[in-house]
């Protein structure tokens, strides 16, 4: 006789909406699944046990039976399977707890879901509130090591040139390069985000604000100014220990989030320096501060790639994530992707399969089916030019491959900065321009 066979992850989650189905119309057409850190499952309904009829209590039994059976290693015993917000201390915690997502796809029933991460919840929140109307935008790499630091500075100097008021934050605070590479050591400020977050965690951010902030001493001579937020400052002192307790939310009554508390220290730098833009340079990878800022910071996401397997099956297994939580729509309208290292050869062929590449994963997961009747469908053609996966181009050039605009006794090379990213910097420059005439109209 055959070993029943086991269930995995993934194939829990998809039996437990099945079976929720069957919940919703024979017992409350409303029900939250609450998946634990272990990814177990069981279902909470509302009001309590004793309110339910002795048919319903004993339908309740079968169906409690048959998904801790179905369920396997990933659900509980049946007299567990079943919660009741009325008879739990925390019920209302639950059902009130900003984490429970509506999942789509369920007619006829509301189907929640709190699923209980150590990491990973910002990727399906939405925008924060915040109270400054400048431009913001994020540069963010599912992989590192593309160039998305280097663009982000040159086009801040760009930028700055032309006389903005530009407003820098180091956040990819696990290997900070933004600061080194515009601030020279006797420029550092005392201090930087990480002693910001470790300082706010005891209810004290302020005794650390006012040494944080400096401007770039390459801007010098500029209409504009760059000043930047580092990662770090001389004051510092051991990084690795403040590091590991940034992400921690912090404790009180309201307990916050990384996002939130990233959302306040953005919030109050924007504040205090009033800038015309706000560019937070992102950790890559699918971390909690990359969450943070590419969806919760209401900032337009620049999404640096190169044409390799890796890249485009890193950003489906992201765009996938958003694709089965439908009301965060909206970020797909805030993103664009970006071919960050064009080869001096070959480029309208690169340029060819990289737009090819990009459309696939956009439109396997992003984009809606384009339907007759849906005429407000997000949807693009392959070459449709206004296209988030349409991709900015960044061409490669020897002098990234050098950058160093401290070191430079010119500053930064105009001539290669227009040669590498001219184009890169015109779109971006358009499309903030009106991204930001309709969030003030």
């Amino acid at each position: 006789m055959n070993a029943k066979k086991a269930v995995v992850f993934e194939q829990a989650f998809d039996i437990a909406i099945e079976k929720a189905k069957s919940v919703a119309a024979e017992i409350s057409n409303e029900l939250t699944l609450v998946r634990d850190l272990r990814g177990r499952i069981r279902i909470m309904l509302p009001g309590g046990r004793t309110n339910l009829s002795s048919e319903k209590k004993t339908r309740l039994e079968a169906l409690a039976q048959e998904l801790s059976e179905s369920l396997g290693n990933y659900g509980f015993t049946a007299d567990r399977m079943f919660l009741f917000a009325n008879d739990l201390l925390q019920g209302e915690d639950i059902t009130n707890s900003p984490e429970r997502l509506l999942l789509g796809g369920v007619e006829g029933c509301k189907v929640w879901l709190l699923d209980r991460q150590i990491t990973g919840q910002d990727w399906l929140r939405g925008t924060l509130p915040r109270k400054t109307n400048n431009l913001r935008a994020t540069f963010f790499g599912i992989k590192g090591g593309v160039g998305r630091s280097t663009a982000l500075v040159i086009w801040g100097w760009h930028l700055a040139r032309q006389g903005k008021k530009v407003l820098i934050f180091d956040l990819d605070l696990e290997s900070p390069g933004v600061s080194s590479t515009l601030l020279p050591a006797d420029y550092m400020p005392d201090f930087g985000i990480v002693d910001w977050f470790v300082e706010d965690g005891v209810g004290q951010a302020e005794v650390v604000e006012r040494e944080m902030v400096t401007a770039s001493p390459r801007t010098e001579g500029l209409v504009g100014d760059i000043r930047i937020v580092p990662a770090f400052g001389t004051k510092t002192g051991d990084y690795l220990p403040k590091l590991a307790r940034c992400y921690a939310d912090a404790p009180g009554n309201e307990p916050s989030s990384w996002s939130i508390r990233l959302g306040r220290l953005v919030s109050r730098f924007e504040a205090l320096e009033m800038p015309d833009i706000t560019l937070l340079d992102s950790r890559a990878g699918i971390h909690d501060i990359a969450a943070a800022a590419v969806t919760r910071m209401g900032a337009q996401s620049f999404l640096f790639a190169v044409d390799s397997p890796q890249t485009w099956k890193a950003y489906g297994f992201l765009f996938n994530h958003w694709k089965q939580h439908p009301q965060l729509a909206s970020i797909r309208e805030h993103l664009q992707i970006v071919d960050a290292m064009i080869p001096e050869t070959g480029r309208e062929e690169h340029l060819k399969r990289f737009r090819e590449h990009s459309w696939d994963v956009f439109r396997d997961h992003l984009y809606d089916e384009a339907l007759p009747n849906n005429p407000d469908a997000f949807n693009f053609d392959l070459n449709d030019q206004s296209a988030p996966h349409y991709p900015w181009p960044i061409f490669w050039h020897r002098g990234l491959q050098e950058f160093d605009p401290i070191g430079s006794r010119d500053g930064l090379d105009e001539k290669m900065a227009a040669e590498a990213m001219g184009s890169f910097m015109d779109a971006a420059e358009t499309l903030l321009t009106s991204a930001g005439k309709d969030e003030l109209a």
